[in-house]
Formats: C-alpha cells, sequence, structure tokens
C-alpha cells in the first residue's frame, strides 16, 4: 500500500504539467473600435456598398447643385424658398465631402444620397415654374405664327403666302411643343432636372421665334428685354449684375 501511494505522489506533478499544457491560453479583450476611425467603425461588406458607384452619385449631385445655382440665380425669386434650399444642399454636400476624403464612405453615401432627394425635390418645383413660363411663351408664338398664316396676300386674299418665314416659324413651333411634350414626359418619370433642360430648349425656339417674326427694330429689341431671363437662362448663363457692362 504505501509503495502504490509513493508512486502516486512521485507521478503527480507530471500529471498536472499536462493538464496545464492541454488548457488553452486566456485570449486578451478585442480592443473596442476607435471613436471615429473610418477603418474600424465600418464592416467590410458595407463600405463596399457604400462605395459602389459613389464617385459617379458624386458628380451627378455636383452637376445638379450647379444647375441649380443657374435656376436659383435666374428665377429663384419665382420659388419661395429656393435660395435657403439651394444653401442646405451645399451644406450637406460639403459633409458628404469631408465624410468621404476622411474614407467614412457609410456615412458619407447616406448624406450624399439624402442630396440627391433634395435636388430632385428643389428640380420639381423649377420645372412646375417653367412649365408656366414655358407655356406663356408658346401661347404669344401661337398667336404670332396664327397672325402670319392670315395674313392677306397680294394676290387679294384667295392663297396663303407659304412664305420661307412662315414655313420656318411654323417648324420652331412644333419642335418647341415637342420639347414640351417630352418635358411632361420626363416630369411623369420624376425625371424633373431632364424635364428643364427640354422646357428651356421649347422657350429657346419660342423667343427666336417671336424675335425674327417682327421687322420692327424696336419691336424686337422689347422682345429680348421681356424674356431676356428666359434667353439667358435657356442659353445656361446669368443675367448681367445690375451696372456691369455687357
Amino acid at each position: 500500500m504505501k509503495l502504490i501511494l509513493s508512486f502516486f505522489l512521485a507521478a503527480m506533478p507530471a500529471l498536472l504539467f499536462a493538464q496545464a499544457a492541454q488548457a488553452p491560453a486566456a485570449q486578451p479583450a478585442a480592443p473596442s473600435p476607435a471613436q471615429g476611425d473610418p477603418h474600424t467603425e465600418e464592416n467590410y461588406l458595407e463600405r463596399i456598398t457604400a462605395l459602389k458607384g459613389i464617385d459617379v452619385l458624386r458628380a451627378e449631385t455636383q452637376r445638379d447643385i450647379r444647375k441649380l445655382s443657374v435656376l436659383v440665380q435666374n428665377f429663384g425669386a419665382e420659388v419661395p424658398g429656393a435660395d435657403a434650399e439651394l444653401k442646405k444642399l451645399r451644406d450637406s454636400y460639403e459633409e458628404a465631402s469631408i465624410l468621404f476624403y476622411r474614407q467614412q464612405y457609410v456615412q458619407a453615401r447616406k448624406v450624399v444620397d439624402q442630396v440627391r432627394t433634395g435636388t430632385s425635390e428643389l428640380f420639381k418645383k423649377f420645372s412646375e415654374n417653367m412649365a408656366k413660363r414655358t407655356d406663356a411663351i408658346l401661347e404669344d408664338c401661337a398667336k404670332s405664327v396664327s397672325a402670319q398664316e392670315l395674313t392677306p396676300t397680294s394676290g387679294g386674299g384667295n392663297e396663303t403666302e407659304w412664305s420661307t418665314g412662315l414655313i420656318m416659324n411654323q417648324s420652331r413651333l412644333r419642335t418647341a411643343y415637342a420639347h414640351v411634350a417630352e418635358a411632361k414626359n420626363l416630369v411623369r418619370d420624376k425625371r424633373y432636372g431632364e424635364s428643364i433642360d427640354h422646357y428651356r430648349l421649347a422657350k429657346l425656339f419660342g423667343v427666336l421665334l417671336l424675335k425674327n417674326n417682327e421687322e420692327d427694330v424696336a419691336k424686337q429689341k422689347a422682345i429680348e428685354e421681356k424674356y431676356k431671363s428666359d434667353y439667358q437662362d435657356a442659353m445656361g448663363t446669368r443675367p448681367t449684375p445690375a451696372g456691369q457692362n455687357k
């Protein structure tokens, strides 16, 4: 009995050593993500999703804000709150840019998406205003062409004088209304920014028609002045500041 007990006591240190070797080492606690660190605050999948197409979205947003800047400059007084809305969009884009260059892509994408929604809403307001202005111009055009069609000829009024000028004006008016129809289609698709491009073209054809249909220089000048902002906007320019020479 004593022999067995002695053998057991002699073997115990070796058994304890083997068990200690097999026990897994304690794992250190995972460090908490550093606040504001762009490399740890977003997981891989979120970052990849956010990065997909973000460059295109940023470019489109830049383009839309520039386009809205011209619209606010030319017709902002006719769209209540447009100036304040544009400033908010510019500030939000600036915030998105800071996040983007910090490589905080998930947050940057969220802000860019919000700005895209805001630009669409502001474009909608300008599109509605543009539709009214375009309709008024083209109504004047239709009256002008109608009067030209009914002008008596030198042959006693028995035949319509299908002059080159009349044919050109009719063509311009049809083209202008075709752009209006396309603008309305785009509005139905909620592509308000693109609808404005077609309203601009329609107004441009209309203003040129009215101006070229007048032979009197004074009347041509009056038409230019009446539709000055529409013409400049259609050409992608801004009004000349007061007191500045052209």
